[in-house]
């Protein structure tokens, strides 16, 4: 059930532009490995135009335990998601 639930989300969010090119997690043949890859690129590309480059790193790893499950619901619902993805 939770696979079901996770393609229709992430095919909702695909299909309405929520999902970027730059976005690495949880999609499809990208990770966190491919992200870290890009952003060197990038990078590596900026030094050697000689332009600076800064990075900031921030840690979200426990960031989807303190939102309460209402206000997730909530926000799905307004981004369009169909009811029965939303009840809780």
């Amino acid at each position: 059930m939770e696979q079901i639930l996770l393609e229709a989300i992430l095919k909702h969010m695909e299909n309405g532009n929520m999902i970027q090119d730059s976005h690495h997690s949880f999609t499809k043949s990208k990770s966190c490995v491919t992200n870290s890859v890009a952003f060197y690129g990038g990078a590596t590309t900026s030094v050697d135009k000689g332009r600076a480059a800064d990075a900031i790193y921030l840690d979200f790893c426990n960031a989807f335990d303190m939102v309460t499950l209402s206000i997730l619901l909530s926000k799905l619902g307004r981004e369009g998601f169909e009811e029965w993805t939303v009840r809780g």
